[in-house]
């Protein structure tokens, strides 16, 4: 281990209780390989060059940095997102932590405004659309710029070049030197546009691979919950990091289940004389068979403002088809709403479900799908809508029951007036 690895980390003991009873737990390899630090929860790791050019307040603010990494559970909680953007998006979590408990981070750390008191899978869903819109945007400049190339070499055409003109007229140019790069731009919003693969100035979160997952991450959560007693009997807990604590070690509750659930408890079960049991007619007793009604309409609504990311919005499709083919009900009645509804689609039992894609973009609010099902005369089983629950809630409650899939943790959610409310970050 460095010298001035072993200094810093003794530093945090002493100065930064909670931060240094944590670091204490991984243990610290030189690593070369690697671009600046990384942590799996087992260990930290670090390039003795990229260290080189830290003074002493960084290396202790990097070393802080990667102990919230696997105190927030991020080498666990990736799933099957994108390595890079999860790394950004886990950074953009923590970070402010850091700085505000009055430690410096290295030159180009991500900080933004917007992301603050946010998760990391809140912030990826965010970083993921704005990813995804500048593929869009640039895709669109490159069509534009080839059907002017296609024109130019036409009679007549014009190229949309002048010869004094070296951008062709275009959009500006683009600095060569990583001008769109959190380290080169102030600009937070410049940052969170940032190209993915760019490397994180304090370093990169590794997934624990081993078997023993789930054991590692409830050790963590015990050491992250005692190491939080230890620091508040010392005074040195700061707010910002005592609900980051708070969030890190309350249980993770899957959605799906709950969604599910709601879904069968709304469904008519129940055990019936009017057709017996075949299995013991022979033997001459009469016993009540499992009857099942048919269940009525199932509905879902889907946000469609702009707020419900696209890998939320596709895994609740994949719910929807799920609980379709559980449930079995008459209809399946799925709607778009931002302020209004912008799309129903119906099908019926045994129809073949090919959802569309959501269809909308203004604001929200959830008043109109109810207004709409009571117009039509229809009375669902049950009726599920996913969103951010930032909207105008209708003024009256729906005879049957509702389940609110919440994309906004529960702690910061506006509450709604009726029905159960079940968080969904995905």
């Amino acid at each position: 281990m460095d010298p001035r690895i072993s200094k810093q980390r003794t530093a945090l003991v002493l100065d930064q209780p909670f931060f240094g009873a944590l670091s204490l737990r991984l243990k610290v390899v030189e690593d070369p390989s690697c671009k600046t630090f990384w942590t799996d929860s087992v260990s930290i790791g670090y390039n003795p060059a990229f260290l080189a050019g830290l003074n002493d307040l960084e290396t202790r603010g990097s070393l802080a940095h990667e102990v919230l990494h696997v105190a927030n559970g991020h080498c666990w909680r990736r799933g099957d997102r994108d390595p890079e953007l999860w790394n950004r998006a886990c950074d953009y979590a923590i970070n402010p932590i850091v700085i505000d408990d009055g430690m410096l981070l290295p030159k180009g750390s991500l900080i933004d405004a917007r992301f603050r008191g946010k998760s990391a899978e809140e912030i990826y869903g965010i970083l993921a659309q704005e990813k995804r819109q500048k593929q869009q945007q640039q895709q669109q400049q490159q069509q534009q710029q080839g059907k002017g190339q296609q024109d130019g070499g036409k009679p007549g055409g014009q190229s949309g070049q002048q010869p004094d003109d070296p951008t062709g007229g275009s959009s500006p140019p683009q600095s060569a030197n990583g001008a769109n790069t959190p380290s080169a731009s102030p600009d937070p919003a410049a940052a969170a546009a940032a190209s993915s693969d760019a490397a994180p100035a304090c370093g990169e979160v590794r997934q624990y691979v081993a078997d023993d997952r789930a054991k590692q991450e409830a050790e963590w959560k015990v050491a992250v919950h005692q190491a939080a007693k230890a620091a508040k009997m010392r005074g040195g807990m700061p707010g910002g990091l005592q609900g980051m604590i708070a969030q890190a070690v309350e249980p993770a509750v899957d959605w799906r289940p709950i969604l599910h659930r709601f879904a069968q408890d709304s469904s008519p079960t129940d055990y019936s004389f009017a057709i017996p049991n075949r299995r013991y007619l022979h033997m001459r007793l009469y016993l009540p068979s499992l009857h099942e009604p048919a269940v009525g309409d199932a509905v879902f609504v889907r946000d469609s403002s702009g707020s419900v990311w696209d890998e939320t919005q596709a895994q609740f499709a994949a719910e929807i088809l799920a609980v379709n083919d559980a449930v079995r009900p008459r209809r399946l009645i799925v709607m778009d709403c931002d302020t209004r509804v912008t799309q129903i689609q119906t099908f019926e039992r045994g129809e073949a479900i090919d959802l569309q894609p959501v269809l909308g973009g203004g604001g929200t609010s959830f008043v109109d799908p109810f207004r709409r099902l009571a117009d039509d005369g229809i009375h669902p089983a049950f009726l599920v809508y996913l969103t951010d629950m930032d909207g105008r809630f209708p003024d009256e409650e729906p005879s049957y029951p509702v389940l609110w899939a919440s994309t906004t943790p529960l702690r910061r959610a506006r509450q709604a007036p009726f029905g159960e409310v079940v968080e969904v970050i995905c």
